[in-house]
């Protein structure tokens, strides 16, 4: 195996791992031959920009890093996967207050129990992701993660994994926040629903309870639409950051 041949599967390793992992780019309906060329797309220009290899490496070393590169394409789609969960999260604590959470299904496209709003949810992050280009800017820090953790560098002074906890809190926080109009909205509702049964007795609040929260959940959702895009809309160039600074960590 020459040198060039083990430097480009190495790009490989973490540009496959990535795209098999970040939401943007693994959804199970983009075909798996077209990751593949991405990976292939992405790899070629990257072996144009960074140093070549002078000499084939052995290949207990040659493994070594395999899996280094393995680990930092996972770290690095995992943080990418977070802010898609976050903003899934916020849809499920809707659906759970609204009612819904006991419709949950099957998502062979997601790969996991997913909820009405929570699915609503993912694929406006999905659509304001693309839209908006995020996507090239995680290509662009993708292929930069090779200039701050060069293929040859197996020893790191910081790995940087306080910060991925730090964000992994930091992501409940902002479905918390997404969610919170809604949740206010069905609380709102139940509150309604109680002050109408303790005026009218006769009205079956059970009955009555479930439709009106769907119909006004739904309702406040159009209202609340553009304030809900602009808000993931923001939260993706934090993505892009962290990914940056967990990058810087590792030099």
């Amino acid at each position: 195996m020459t040198a060039t041949i083990q430097q480009f599967l190495l790009i490989m390793i973490r540009m496959t791992v990535f795209i098999a992992i970040s939401p943007g780019f693994s959804h199970k309906s983009f075909p798996t031959l077209s990751k593949v060329a991405l990976a292939v797309g992405l790899s070629v220009p990257v072996m144009a920009v960074i140093e070549p290899f002078q000499d084939e490496l052995a290949t207990e070393l040659f493994i070594a890093i395999g899996l280094k590169e393995l680990l930092i394409g996972m770290a690095l789609g995992y943080i990418t996967l977070l802010f898609f969960t976050a903003v899934e999260i916020a849809g499920s604590l809707v659906d759970f207050q609204v009612g819904f959470s006991m419709g949950a299904t099957y998502d062979p496209s997601l790969g996991v129990n997913v909820s009405y709003y929570g699915r609503i949810y993912y694929w406006i992050s999905i659509m304001i992701f693309f839209i908006a280009n995020i996507h090239h800017q995680v290509i662009t820090s993708l292929v930069e993660s090779f200039t701050w953790a060069p293929l040859e560098q197996l020893s790191f002074t910081h790995i940087g994994v306080e910060g991925v906890v730090h964000l992994f809190g930091h992501m409940f926080s902002t479905a918390v926040q997404l969610a919170i109009p809604l949740i206010i909205v069905a609380l709102l509702s139940e509150l309604t629903l109680a002050l109408i049964s303790r005026t009218v007795p006769q009205i079956n609040v059970l009955i009555l309870g479930m439709p009106m929260k769907i119909l006004v959940s739904l309702v406040f959702m159009f209202i609340f639409l553009p304030t809900l895009m602009q808000n993931i809309g923001e939260l993706f160039p934090d993505m892009i950051k962290h990914m940056n600074e967990w990058l810087f960590s590792l030099s």
